[in-house]
């Protein structure tokens, strides 16, 4: 499907009006383990 086919400008018009981000309790908590994972495997 072409970028410029108005399919596919429908699919991404839908996908912006309907997709929202999340930020609930457990994101901050995924970003903070991963945080410190990174750091135990770099050692730093």
């Amino acid at each position: 499907m072409e970028p410029s086919s108005n399919i596919y400008k429908a699919y991404v018009q839908i996908l912006q009006e309907e997709l929202i981000p999340a930020m609930g309790c457990t994101e901050p908590i995924a970003i903070a383990y991963a945080a410190a994972r990174a750091r135990e495997v770099l050692g730093q």
